[in-house]
């Protein structure tokens, strides 16, 4: 009789998770959202053993699912590497008692409240913060610590919901938005200026944590939290703070009591030069910056973190800060939101070296939507794979002088980076 193979739950997430998992030797059963699925993703879904269609954060249904797969086939993990199913991973490896996210590290890294005051204790790691449920509790926040400020969901991640106050007026604009309040309540926090976001992309096993790669990211001008560009490594100068920045991170990692997974730490770089922790996600990072990683490293994180899951396998070591060898950028396109009469045909990117893919949505006749957070869809995303920044430079003037948008008043818009 040949061997069981571990039986793998992955909640949420793309068909590449299940194909690699499946690669390496799992059993493997799903419970998520397949709208997105594709064809061929689907062949990959058929090979599961089980697989459920519903929203992963629904965190009772997906145990009770769980539960029935279990007794049926007894798991031996659960994961997700998504943003919507890395709770309910959590509370179904617990309940289960079978290996995955830490209930710890799932609670403190969603809720911000909770993560904050496990800072407490860690001065160098701190931010003046508060819970703040109406607009009396943000008003006595700004009275200890002045503006500028910012105010965000207590859960939740990707720029939703949060709101810079860099002003008295726009303080004043935020205390008589009886709207606002209806959504809360809010973390209000001490404001770290500057318009670069770093994130540190980590993989944990047996409580040891390794840096597989770091990313820069360009803000927008305020009021608009969202990224425009994202480049791994960071260039020059970007890369100048990167020792403090690695070093904070794995500080963090090790306050919070994180013990196995990937987590996607952002950070920023306060005036007098400390690196600050924004927020922290035990998942990859979106927008692809997984892919960048691997590319500029050769860090496959998922196919690392699912083998360390094997029973009987080696001992899995991950690299630890290693070399950068390549370049990946994340481009995004936000061309004014003005009646469009014409574009360029984007499949004219296909032919730029340097180009890897992109997803444009931009079509006559339409509108393009403003870009106000992470989460919201872009008008236009261009990733590039080149052997260094130097490289992509290149490719980005290249891009420049290929795509465009006319309006219908004549105007033609070219994408700067």
């Amino acid at each position: 009789m040949s061997e069981r193979r571990p039986h793998l739950l992955v909640l949420s997430g793309w068909a590449g998770v299940l194909e690699t998992a499946l690669a390496l030797g799992f059993e493997v059963s799903f419970i998520g959202g397949t709208d997105e699925f594709s064809d061929r993703d689907r062949e990959v879904l058929a090979r599961c053993h089980f697989v459920e269609e519903m929203p992963a954060d629904r965190t009772a249904a997906v145990l009770a699912a769980a539960r029935r797969v279990h007794t049926e086939l007894p798991l031996h993990a659960a994961v997700s590497f998504g943003e919507f199913g890395t709770e309910s991973s959590a509370v179904v490896a617990d309940a289960l008692g079978i290996r995955g996210l830490s209930l710890r590290t799932a609670a403190l890294t969603h809720y911000k409240d909770l993560m904050r005051a496990a800072l407490a204790d860690r001065p160098e790691l701190a931010l003046a913060w508060a819970r703040v449920a109406n607009a009396e509790e943000l008003r006595a926040f700004a009275g200890r610590h002045g503006v500028p400020l910012i105010v965000k969901p207590v859960s939740g991640s990707g720029s939703v919901g949060v709101r810079q106050i860099l002003t008295e007026a726009e303080l004043a604009e935020a205390v008589a938005d009886s709207a606002f309040w209806r959504e809360g309540p809010y973390l209000a926090e001490e404001f770290v200026s500057g318009d670069v976001v770093y994130s540190v992309e980590t993989i944990t096993v047996d409580g040891e944590h390794h840096i597989a790669g770091v990313s820069c990211g360009v803000l927008c001008p305020h009021p608009n939290p969202a990224i425009t560009e994202i480049a791994v490594p960071p260039p020059p100068p970007y890369d100048a703070p990167l020792p403090e920045i690695h070093r904070t991170v794995l500080a963090f990692l090790d306050a919070v009591g994180h013990d196995w997974g990937l987590t996607h730490t952002e950070v920023k770089v306060a005036a007098d030069g400390r690196p600050v922790i924004i927020e922290s996600q035990p998942r990859i990072g979106g927008m692809r910056i997984f892919r960048m990683v691997e590319h500029a490293t050769g860090v496959d994180e998922v196919a690392t973190i699912l083998r360390s899951l094997l029973p009987g396998a080696a001992p899995v070591t991950p690299p630890h800060l290693p070399p950068y060898t390549a370049a990946g950028l994340c481009l995004s396109l936000v061309p004014p939101s003005r009646r469009v009469r014409r574009t360029a045909d984007p499949e004219l990117l296909r032919g730029i070296e340097g180009v890897d893919d992109f997803e444009i949505s931009v079509r006559p006749g339409q509108v393009p939507h403003p870009v106000v957070d992470n989460a919201a869809g872009r008008p236009g995303l261009i990733w590039l794979r080149v052997p260094d920044h130097t490289a992509a430079e290149r490719v980005k003037k290249e891009i420049s002088r290929t795509y465009w948008v006319e309006y219908e008043d004549g105007d033609v818009w070219y994408p700067s980076f």
